[in-house]
């Protein structure tokens, strides 16, 4: 069993050690460390805290989390962004339809929200498969562009 509920700074800690296991595990070739994934959760925890929600377990220990931001569009309020992750002996129990449930309903509730939109990796089947199944596709209308900050300054000037 497990409950959904507000993330905790407190909490941070281990879920900066499941979510640089669980994305390390998913693509070796771009490993997280803890120190980069805690700076991450702790950017979500203070950006947008209302929107920060974890999964716990029996023993009320974080098994997982879904953030996202809130942001204002042409359209309505969009969630943008977000992490979403479940510990891999945690996953395939419905866990993160749990908690992208939950973070969609209180978008909905507290800002009225009307879309989501996020980045994820093209190259792998999974997660972009789980998304398509819960029914968020690809918008072939945009480009995630990127850049090295120092090139572009250079290319700039």
């Amino acid at each position: 069993m497990y409950k959904i509920k507000l993330v905790q700074e407190n909490n941070i800690p281990e879920l900066s050690r499941i979510m640089a296991r669980v994305f390390t595990e998913a693509d070796a070739d771009k490993p997280w460390d803890e120190i980069h994934t805690n700076a991450y959760l702790q950017y979500w925890y203070k950006k947008q805290p209302d929107m920060f929600w974890g999964a716990f377990n029996d023993a009320d220990e974080p098994i997982g989390v879904m953030a996202v931001n809130i942001k204002p569009w042409r359209t309505g309020v969009r969630c943008t962004d977000g992490v979403i992750f479940v510990d891999t002996k945690y996953q395939k129990q419905g866990i993160a339809k749990s908690l992208f449930k939950k973070v969609l309903e209180e978008a909905i509730q507290k800002y009225q929200a009307k879309g989501f939109e996020a980045i994820t990796f093209a190259e792998d089947t999974f997660p972009l498969t789980w998304y398509k199944k819960i029914g968020i596709d690809p918008d072939e209308h945009a480009v995630l562009i990127k850049g090295d900050c120092e090139d572009i300054i250079k290319k700039l000037s």
